[in-house]
């Protein structure tokens, strides 16, 4: 029998996405931040194939493409969240003009005044999920969906996107944005305006994993079209278990990089925790799962400047089995309900949200990383030295890893010290690394990688953007920071340096 034109087109996807994974994804990433780059480029030109081939089949892109958050759209999601008990106190959903949407108040809320409570069954939970029989056998049998709690939600996701109107969530999805302003939805000139943050690495290392991710998952997806031809078979027909997303209405053309990067864009952006009605762990505390929570995901962060513990302000009442919204200042009509999205640095508020607050918390902290060449014989003796002496470090291969923190007064572990000793050390041994020479070697080491590090920052940023709402803003903050960072760490290193340290 001649092949289909959709079958024709199914090979060309399936051949394009087992080349990537196999050759590329399943390896580990190239060490070299020039080879990830040049790798990322080829990833996402294959992605982009792969989705063109398959917009000649599904309309899944054009969609998402074309779903819009107007006025309609958020009276259903109302009227939706109303009639699954929703209940809210003087709270609505508005525009913001700058940050989307947002809940805003519609008359007067008081300081710790509850302004919206949203029961269990109105939130896409992890326990829905894997009880969701679309699902199951993804759960059962699959190691990465049983295995990573957010990848399953995002597949739940998923998994409702595709259903429409039929989706219980339906009013909720459509009201959800179409893309993220997350480094995993950069285009390639705007990742670059990440450089020379550690961030840029991350983020390209971030979209690898979403990547493998998506091959893995569409790979498994085609083995649904072999299940089913070899159930024809009468000698061929017990010889295949069913695929894990047999029940699941993926297929190979409308499970795309774009559905699965803003499933897994959805879930990054706005999950919250919430207690498993699945029993507890060992020590009888709650397993805490993620879960979406329709109304409460629609607070945006409001930064707080403080050295004091801030509460939660959303969190869950177990014996109403709801998640509440707790307003943490008076408010008066048209003001926006805002809640603190926790102490994260620079970094983190980028990835994971999206932006970089204008008034950052005091949080921050650089990812510094030092690697002692494979070349050097004494790589494993120096090893050893760093796995005893040094607490603060931790190792992957060859590569070491350090946090800088903004924290004038020290801002790195003073072991760090000691693993600079034994980075210079000619001798990986006890007795010499503890000598006065190749401590201050150590030291003189630090103070040059610092003031490299702070170079490199030099006219990376525009100063005049750091107000700004953005990626330029949010660059230049990004940077702004970690340059501060490395300053605070140089300084140190001359204090420590005069104190004969």
């Amino acid at each position: 029998m001649a092949p289909t034109p959709d079958g024709e087109l199914e090979d060309q996807i399936l051949g394009k996405i087992a080349t990537l994974f196999e050759q590329t994804l399943s390896r580990p990433p190239p060490s070299s931040i020039v080879d990830l780059w040049k790798e990322h480029s080829a990833i996402r030109r294959i992605l982009d194939e792969v989705s063109s081939l398959q917009s000649k089949v599904s309309d899944t892109d054009k969609r998402l493409s074309d779903s819009v958050r107007d006025a309609e759209v958020i009276k259903k999601f109302m009227a939706w969240a109303d009639g699954v008990g929703v209940a809210r106190n003087n709270v609505t959903i508005g525009d913001t003009k700058t940050n989307g949407l947002s809940l805003q108040a519609t008359g007067t809320i008081p300081n710790g005044h509850i302004v919206a409570r949203v029961p269990r069954h109105a939130m896409m939970t992890l326990d829905l999920a894997k009880k969701s029989s679309l699902l199951k056998k993804a759960f059962e049998r699959d190691p990465i969906v049983s295995g990573m709690d957010n990848v399953g939600l995002a597949l739940f996701l998923a998994v409702h996107w595709l259903q429409s109107e039929k989706s219980k969530w339906h009013s909720y999805i459509s009201i959800l944005p179409n893309s993220f302003p997350t480094p995993l939805f950069y285009t390639e000139e705007q990742l670059l305006q990440l450089k020379p943050s550690p961030i840029f690495e991350e983020a390209l290392t971030f979209y690898r994993t979403i990547a493998r991710q998506f091959c893995y998952f569409l790979l498994a997806v085609a083995k649904n079209k072999i299940y089913e031809s070899a159930q024809r078979r009468k000698d061929a027909r017990n010889t295949m278990d069913v695929p894990i997303f047999y029940n699941a209405p993926f297929t190979v053309f409308n499970f795309t990089p774009r559905l699965y990067f803003w499933s897994v864009g959805t879930v990054t952006t706005r999950v919250n925790m919430v207690p498993s009605e699945n029993g507890s762990g060992d020590d009888g505390k709650a397993i805490m799962i993620p879960a979406l929570i329709p109304l409460l995901d629609m607070a945006n962060h409001e930064s707080v400047v403080t050295d004091q513990p801030v509460d939660d302000l959303v969190c869950y009442a177990p014996a109403d089995e709801c998640a509440v919204i707790t307003s943490h200042c008076d408010l008066e009509a048209g003001k926006e309900v805002t809640i603190f999205y926790g102490c994260r640095s620079k970094g983190e508020h980028l990835i994971h949200n999206g932006f970089i607050p204008i008034n950052h918390q005091k949080q921050d902290f650089f990812k510094l990383k030092i690697g002692i060449p494979k070349s050097d014989k004494t790589l494993e003796a120096k090893k050893k030295l760093i796995e005893k002496y040094v607490q603060n470090v931790y190792c992957t291969g060859n590569i070491f890893h350090v946090d800088l923190y903004n924290y004038p007064e020290q801002p790195f572990p003073l072991d760090l010290l000691m693993f600079a000793a034994i980075f210079v050390c000619p001798e990986a041994t006890d007795s010499a690394i503890t000598k006065p020479e190749i401590r201050k070697k150590g030291l003189e080491f630090l103070k040059t990688r610092f003031s490299l590090l702070k170079r490199s920052y030099e006219a990376s940023f525009d100063a005049s953007k750091l107000t700004e709402i953005g990626i330029d803003g949010d660059a230049a903050r990004l940077k702004a920071g970690e340059s501060e960072i490395l300053q605070m760490a140089l300084s140190y290193c001359e204090k420590l340096e005069k104190q004969n340290i």
